[in-house]
């Protein structure tokens, strides 16, 4: 048993106990439907695993125990198992991503494809890399077709959004990001100010991508800063100096 937890766990990302819990619960939940009565699995401290059938019975209950090394259909037991370690290994990693939502991610488009949306490559935890797309309808027109965003090419992004989905059956992580946030122009702003970024506050209150963004701070930012987002966005960012944001 030892060495199928560790097999689990360095495949799932899963810690020991989280493992033991979901071999439980799959396990307690197949044999209930099978034996249409409620079975416990359960681990006992020496990691023997055992299932017990709850029967009640003119309103006394009976305990059987089910030697789950004799049945049959252990197969179809291991495959719900591994199908719902998957589950839990991918909502351990969305619930990780959330709170990374509406930040800032450069990263390297790797891909574009029929309906013309990027995938990107990116890091949202330093050392993590993961695949995110970016939808055609997320990238303002002044951008599209443009050499800044090719194959190869390296442009921030707006973490839009990190969500769990099924693609075959299979669990799988999708992250979408975009070039036309609010966000985007303050995060930018924020990420080139450097160590000064705890001293400002800065809001877009209103984008026209491809245009003008129209930007209120607490704090004046120096030119560079400025023009190294007008750069990126390729839009004019206009920047009015204020005590307190609205």
């Amino acid at each position: 048993m030892q060495t199928i937890l560790t097999s689990f766990s360095t495949k799932y990302g899963l810690t020991r106990a989280e493992i033991l819990t979901e071999i439980e619960f799959v396990f307690s939940a197949i044999l209930s439907q099978w034996y249409r009565l409620e079975v416990m699995v359960f681990f006992r401290d020496n990691l023997q695993l055992e299932a017990v059938i709850y029967n009640k019975a003119i309103g006394v209950t009976e305990q059987v125990l089910v030697d789950i090394s004799k049945m049959m259909g252990i197969n179809i037991l291991k495959k719900h198992l591994e199908s719902n370690l998957a589950k839990a290994a991918l909502l351990k990693q969305v619930t990780r991503y959330k709170s990374y939502e509406k930040e800032l991610l450069w990263g390297q488009i790797t891909k574009c494809d029929r309906e013309h949306n990027l995938y990107v490559e990116t890091e949202i935890i330093p050392g993590e890399q993961v695949v995110a797309i970016c939808p055609l309808n997320r990238i303002g027109l002044h951008e599209r077709n443009t050499r800044s965003f090719v194959v190869g090419q390296r442009r921030a992004f707006h973490l839009r959004q990190v969500e769990p989905v099924l693609l075959n059956e299979t669990p799988r992580l999708k992250i979408v990001v975009d070039r036309v946030s609010k966000t985007l122009v303050e995060t930018l702003l924020m990420s080139h100010l450097g160590p000064d970024r705890g001293r400002a506050r800065i809001r877009c209150i209103k984008r026209y991508v491809g245009h003008k963004s129209l930007v209120l701070t607490t704090k004046r930012l120096p030119k560079g800063v400025i023009i190294a987002v007008d750069r990126e966005l390729k839009e004019r960012v206009e920047v009015k100096f204020v005590k307190t944001l609205p």
